[in-house]
């Protein structure tokens, strides 16, 4: 073995100070931060070394929990709970939107005709010329539907322009306390408009408050029928009006009127 030079084999090492390590300062800091405010460790050393202020990570963490919340809590992307949480946007109205458009969503493809042929029930079903026929759905098509007039006890096909409204059979004799008449109207001869746009325009949106308000409308159509009732559904065609007596569904085409 090589000898070491003289003097190296009595050299003591420096040992810890007396009293042991000296405290970390920064680690106190940090330590102190975590016990104090609970932010995380990576906020409380940006803290501790300066690079942020310690109100500023604590409005950052409280914004971050307030989005956080929103989507938890309502389900929202978290995109729209940062605008929500900004003030750019109004919960209220996120809300209202989305309800109303999952409404419209749910409904567009909601067909009266289609429903009465599946069940088979006798449905009463209001035409131009101020008549009720009382019919059996047979069967849907584009622009046809296919009748049982139970009356005459023949099979017919009505165009779906000369239907206005359609009621369950069953519901129809207390339904029908939500129907009067607008005198002007009912004076005046009209026919089925076939231009949509030439229909009296009841936006769906206009329609989508008026459901969410669930208040009573008023639906005025083109020969005079008014009625009234709460929105039930709103579908492509058709706006479903809950009234005390049951449900009618009012073709929207023959709209000529509409309000809450």
């Amino acid at each position: 073995m090589r000898d070491r030079p003289g003097g190296e084999w009595g050299r003591r090492r420096p040992g810890p100070p007396a009293g042991g390590p000296r405290p970390d300062p920064l680690a106190a800091r940090v330590a102190e931060l975590q016990r104090t405010t609970g932010v995380p460790l990576d906020v409380a050393k940006a803290v501790a070394q300066g690079r942020l202020d310690l109100n500023e990570a604590l409005k950052r963490m409280a914004f971050a929990d307030e989005v956080n919340a929103l989507m938890a809590r309502h389900g929202l992307e978290r995109a729209l709970a940062t605008q929500v949480a900004m003030g750019h946007a109004e919960l209220e109205r996120v809300l209202r939107k989305r309800r109303i458009e999952t409404h419209l969503h749910d409904n567009r493809e909601r067909d009266v005709f289609v429903s009465s042929a599946r069940s088979g029930a006798p449905q009463v079903v209001g035409v131009y010329g101020r008549t009720l026929l009382n019919v059996k759905v047979l069967a849907d098509g584009p622009y046809e539907v296919q009748v049982r007039d139970l009356d005459k006890g023949e099979d017919v096909a009505l165009h779906k322009t000369q239907v206005k409204f359609v009621c369950d059979a069953q519901v129809w004799s207390k339904a029908r306390k939500a129907m009067t008449w607008d005198a002007t109207r009912k004076a005046r001869q009209v026919s089925p408009i076939l231009r949509p746009q030439q229909r009296f325009g009841c936006s769906n949106r206009r329609l989508g408050d008026a459901w969410d308000n669930k208040g009573e409308v008023v639906v005025t159509l083109a020969e005079g029928e008014v009625f009234t009732g709460t929105i039930a559904w709103i579908g492509r065609w058709e706006l479903g009006l809950r009234t005390k007596g049951g449900d009618i569904a009012l073709l929207r085409h023959a709209f000529d009127d509409f309000r809450e």
